[in-house]
């Protein structure tokens, strides 16, 4: 289990837990992800949410929980105005716009993006990624410094296009867990292993002040 200092304080509970990890949250909230911008705002533990990436919520005791397996768990907050975010960022989700879906989402429920604090979890790094030729050209001159040619090979970094999309927005205080999930034999990754179904969990709750 890994957790983030910008997101240790009294009143939010987080965790990037790896695959050995049993003691996970009582009741997770989770969503059938889709590799999509697509986010849910949260209200009740029993609410039927419908297929999304992201999650937020300003009510307690709801544990968002993600489920990754090389794409990026990104959890938010904002401890000042009590609210919270989850998103799963994919290249796909990243791309598409699910980091700042997930950051207007939480404004609408008060949140301040100079409040806001964000951690990156374990996932897939440049190093691990290799991706096809013709994927650098569906993004924007300023994303191409996050693709690195390996001989005749792109390989994509996830986890520093991920703090650039953040930093686009304006949220300065970002960490990130390093972690390369393909290579950290503690996680599951699917492309290390494409025909495992198994996920390693990231979550994020409010708690009673």
């Amino acid at each position: 289990m890994e957790k983030s200092n910008l997101l240790n304080t009294p009143s939010i509970k987080h965790a990037f837990y790896n695959k050995f990890d049993s003691e996970l949250d009582k009741n997770p909230i989770t969503l059938s992800q889709i590799h999509s911008f697509l986010t849910v705002t949260v209200t009740d533990e029993n609410q039927k949410l419908p297929p999304a990436d992201a999650m937020v919520t300003n009510k307690t005791g709801l544990n968002l929980t993600l489920k990754t397996a090389d794409c990026a768990p990104v959890l938010f907050a904002d401890p000042k105005h009590r609210v919270i975010g989850a998103a799963h960022a994919g290249w796909k989700g990243a791309f598409k716009g699910v980091l700042e879906q997930t950051v207007l989402a939480m404004i609408r429920l008060g949140a301040s993006i100079d409040e806001m604090r964000v951690a990156i979890g374990p996932c897939i790094h440049e190093d691990s990624y290799p991706v096809s030729d013709d994927m650098k050209i569906v993004f924007s001159v300023n994303a191409h410094p996050y693709f690195k040619a390996y001989g005749s090979q792109e390989h994509f970094d996830l986890p520093g296009y991920v703090k650039y999309r953040l930093r686009e927005i304006g949220i300065r205080e970002i960490d990130q867990i390093n972690v390369d999930t393909y290579l950290d034999k503690n996680y599951n990754s699917y492309r290390r292993n494409p025909k495992d179904p198994a996920r390693q969990y990231s979550s994020i709750c409010l708690e009673d002040i």
